[in-house]
């Protein structure tokens, strides 16, 4: 599993550093949301080579356990959802729901950087328990 340790781990470390301080930049202004979406679409990018590269080294063979190997895997896709949520604050144009809360620009960016600052930590997380499981 050196390409997950040499290549993935580095890369998705570096993405969320990232990720977290766009999201910290985007609190503080929130014009910067436009920056923001841009490093979701690099994290969703690396999070998906790791996968691909996690399903590799299960495929291949790999000496761990496969129950919460796929568990951690699963639980790091299961972040990337909330990356963007700020988007169900935006108006329908078809049926607007009066009862149905409506955020102004500057909401829907802080709303976004705080779920991308607390999902770059879980990435984090996960990425870490996944290379002690690979025995990095």
């Amino acid at each position: 599993m050196s390409a997950y340790t040499g290549v993935v781990y580095p890369a998705v470390l570096v993405v969320c550093a990232v990720l977290a301080l766009a999201a910290l930049i985007t609190l503080t202004f929130t014009r910067a949301h436009r920056a923001l979406t841009w490093v979701v679409t690099v994290t969703y990018l690396v999070v998906a080579a790791q996968a691909l590269v996690v399903i590799a080294g299960l495929i291949g063979g790999a000496d761990v356990g496969i129950v919460i190997t796929v568990g951690y895997l699963i639980a790091t896709l299961a972040l990337l959802p909330l990356l963007g949520i700020g988007r169900l604050g935006h108006p329908d144009a078809d049926d607007p729901d009066p009862n149905r809360p409506i955020l102004a620009p500057d909401q829907i960016a802080r709303v976004d950087a705080g779920a991308a600052l607390i999902v770059a930590i879980a990435l984090v997380a996960a990425a870490w328990r996944l290379t002690v499981i690979f025995g990095a």
